[in-house]
C-alpha cells in the first residue's frame, strides 16, 4: 500500500511536472524556429529508445522516448540532438535556406533564448493563474510560537513580536523574512523586531528645570522627541502647533519618574492611553493633564535590535530536511487573504517571478564568492522529492506553485553562459556577431569539451547532495 501511495504521490506529479516543463522549453525553441522559417527535424520529450513517434506535414517527426529526465528539438543543419553544426555542404539549396547553421547571428540568438524565456512565461502564467484564481494570502511577519530551543528563543524574540527587518532587509511578511534567512550565511544575524506592551502607572508631582528655572508638575515623567532646535519641546512647555505634530515616541523618560518605575524606555511609541488611540505627543499631553487623578493603561511599542546566532539552530523539517532557520511561526491571527483583479495579479505574477530570480542568483553568487556552502544544490532526485512533497502536502496549489518555481530556475539555469546550454550558445552567437565571423571550429570544439565538464561535475555535485540528503532523510 505505501509503494502505491509513493507512486501516486512522487513518480506521477515528478513525471508531470518535468514532461511540461520539458516540453514548454522545447516548444520554445521549436515555435519561434518555425516563425523564423527554419526547419525542425525532431521534437523529444525524453532521451534514448523511441516509444512513440509521428512526423507531421512539416517533416518534423515527434517523439516520446523512454528515458524522461530532458528532451531536445533538433534543427536541420544540426549534426546532433545536441545542436552541434554539422557540415552543410551536404545539404541542398532548397533545404540551406532553412537550415539552422546558415541563419544570421541574430536568428540564432532568438531561437536559442527561446526555451528558457518559454520557461519564464510558463511560470509567469501559472502565477498570476493562482493569484487571480485564489487570490494572495499574506502572512504577516507577527510571531505567534517561537520554536524551543531555537535561535529566536536563544536570543530574546517572543511571541507577538513583529519582526521589522534582517540585516537591515525589510521583512513586512513571513516570505519575506524567510527569503532574507534564507541568504543569511554569516552570523550573527541582525534581526530587529517592534514589540508591543503594556504599563499601568499613576502621574505625580515631579520636580523639573526649564530655561534654568527650577518648577513642579504633575506629570507622568517624560519628554517628547526634540523638534525645533536644541529640543526645547517638553510634556509641561506651553502648546504649540509644533508639540501637537510631534510623534508620541518617549525622547526622555524622567529618573524615578513613574514612567521609568513602571518600564518604559527612551525609544518607546506610545500607541494608546486607557484604550484612547494616541497620535501625537500633544494628545498624549493632554490626556494626561486632564486625567491626573487616574491611573493609565497605556500600551507601547518599542524597537529591539537581537544578534541572533543562527549556525547551530537547525530545525527539522516534515520532509526531513534541515537547514538554517530562526525558529519563528506565524501567527493565524495576523494573516490575510486578499482576492486579487486582473491586473493585480499580472502584476503579482511578474513580481514573484522577478522574486525567486533575484534569490537564485543571490545564492548562486554566495557558493561562487564562497560565502555559501554547495550543499543546497539539487538534482533530479531532489526535484522528484520536493514536487512529491508538493502534492502531497501543498495539494494541487502547491504542485502548481512549485511547477512555477522550477520553471523559473530551469529557464535561469539555462541562460548562463555554459558552453552547451542555451546561455553558452547565444553568448557564443553574441561574440561572433560582434567579431563579424564565425568562431574556428576547433575553439568550439574546445568550448564544446569545457561544458562537457562543468555540467558533468555540476551533475556529480547535485546527485551526491540528493543522495546524502535522501538517506538522512530516510533513516533520520
Amino acid at each position: 500500500m505505501e509503494i502505491i501511495t509513493n507512486i501516486l504521490y512522487y513518480v506521477i506529479p515528478f513525471l508531470v511536472l518535468l514532461g511540461i516543463l520539458v516540453f514548454v522549453h522545447e516548444f520554445g525553441h521549436f515555435i519561434v524556429a518555425r516563425m523564423l522559417n527554419v526547419k525542425v527535424v525532431a521534437f523529444s520529450i525524453g532521451f534514448g529508445k523511441v516509444l512513440w513517434s509521428k512526423t507531421d506535414k512539416k517533416g518534423t517527426c515527434w517523439k516520446l522516448s523512454a528515458i524522461p529526465l530532458g528532451g531536445y528539438c533538433q534543427f536541420l543543419g544540426d549534426g546532433d540532438a545536441s545542436s552541434a553544426t554539422a557540415d552543410t555542404a551536404k545539404l541542398s539549396e532548397e533545404d540551406k535556406k532553412v537550415a539552422f547553421s546558415t541563419q544570421s547571428v541574430w536568428k540564432k540568438i532568438l531561437i536559442v533564448v527561446a526555451g528558457p524565456l518559454f520557461n519564464y512565461l510558463l511560470a509567469f502564467l501559472l502565477f498570476f493563474a493562482l493569484f487571480w484564481s485564489y487570490g494572495k494570502v499574506t502572512f504577516l511577519s507577527y510571531v505567534g510560537e517561537v520554536v524551543p530551543d531555537s535561535a529566536a528563543a536563544e536570543a530574546g524574540i517572543m511571541a507577538g513580536d513583529k519582526i521589522l527587518s534582517v540585516n537591515g532587509e525589510e521583512t513586512p511578511d513571513f516570505q519575506s523574512l524567510s527569503k532574507a534567512i534564507t541568504l543569511t550565511v554569516e552570523d550573527p544575524v541582525v534581526v530587529e523586531v517592534e514589540r508591543t506592551g503594556k504599563v499601568k502607572l499613576q502621574a505625580e508631582k515631579i520636580d523639573f528645570v526649564e530655561n534654568g528655572v527650577q518648577k513642579e508638575n504633575k506629570m507622568i515623567g517624560v519628554r517628547s522627541l526634540p523638534y525645533g532646535k536644541c529640543g526645547e519641546n517638553t510634556e509641561n512647555t506651553e502648546e504649540t502647533e509644533e508639540i501637537k505634530d510631534v510623534p508620541p515616541v518617549l525622547n526622555e523618560v524622567f529618573r524615578n519618574g513613574p514612567a521609568e518605575r513602571a518600564g518604559l524606555r527612551n525609544g518607546d511609541l506610545v500607541v494608546s492611553v486607557n484604550d484612547t488611540e494616541i497620535a501625537t505627543f500633544g494628545e498624549l499631553k493632554e490626556y494626561v493633564e486632564s486625567h491626573q487623578d487616574d491611573e493609565f493603561d497605556i500600551t507601547y511599542r518599542r524597537h529591539i535590535t537581537y544578534n541572533v546566532n543562527l549556525q547551530d539552530k537547525q530545525t527539522k523539517q516534515e520532509n526531513g530536511e534541515m537547514r538554517r532557520m530562526l525558529g519563528v511561526k506565524s501567527s493565524p491571527e495576523m494573516t490575510y487573504s486578499e482576492h486579487l483583479g486582473f491586473v493585480e495579479a499580472l502584476y503579482s505574477g511578474a513580481k514573484e517571478t522577478y522574486d525567486i530570480t533575484e534569490l537564485t542568483l543571490r545564492g548562486v553568487w554566495q557558493m561562487i564568492t564562497g560565502r555559501r556552502g554547495g550543499k543546497d544544490v539539487g538534482g533530479i532526485i531532489r526535484i522528484a522529492e520536493m514536487s512529491g512533497d508538493a502534492s502531497k502536502h501543498g495539494g494541487l496549489v502547491g504542485f502548481i506553485y512549485f511547477m512555477a518555481l522550477i520553471s523559473v530556475n530551469l529557464g535561469l539555469i539555462n541562460l548562463f553562459p555554459i558552453p552547451n546550454l542555451d546561455g553558452g550558445n547565444w553568448v557564443v552567437y553574441l561574440i561572433e556577431m560582434v567579431i563579424g565571423r564565425e568562431l574556428s571550429p576547433k575553439i568550439k570544439e574546445y568550448m564544446f569539451k569545457f561544458g562537457v565538464l562543468i555540467i558533468l561535475a555540476i551533475v556529480v555535485w547535485a546527485t551526491w547532495n540528493d543522495i546524502t540528503h535522501l538517506i538522512d532523510r530516510l533513516f533520520n
